[in-house]
């Protein structure tokens, strides 16, 4: 960027309002990009699933007939996405020291602590 001037002149001696000898802290490891796949894909997902089930319960309240039985399944559906991105944010929140491993059943990642698989429910403790 312009106008910023070096902290360590060429002259050896530290720029006003540093410190001398600082140590640079690294950046923060990149995101697994499988997660960041996979939260882009769920993201997707729940996008299409909610506008959907928003416009099939408008289609029900418009024509004054709501069915319930139709309904509760597809808000179930959506409601278990949700739940699976959220872990997928919280796995990327917190780096590769919270994941717990990869469910037996369907090979979903889960977080450290989970009892149960987001995606299919199978128990993850035995």
């Amino acid at each position: 960027m312009r106008g910023l001037k070096p902290s360590r002149p060429a002259n050896g001696n530290a720029a006003p309002g540093t410190v001398a000898g600082a140590v640079s802290v690294p950046a923060a490891a990149a995101p697994d990009p499988a997660l960041v796949a996979e939260r882009e894909r769920l993201t997707e997902r729940f996008t299409v699933m909610q506008t959907e089930l928003g416009g099939l319960f408008y289609e029900m309240a418009i024509r004054d007939h709501v069915r319930l039985e139709v309904l509760m399944p597809k808000a179930a559906a959506l409601q278990r996405i949700d739940t699976e991105l959220a872990q997928v944010e919280h796995l990327l929140a917190g780096g590769e020291n919270r994941i717990g491993g990869h469910c037996r059943s369907c090979g979903a990642v889960y977080a450290r602590g989970a009892a149960f698989c987001s995606q299919c429910a199978e128990a993850l403790t035995a």
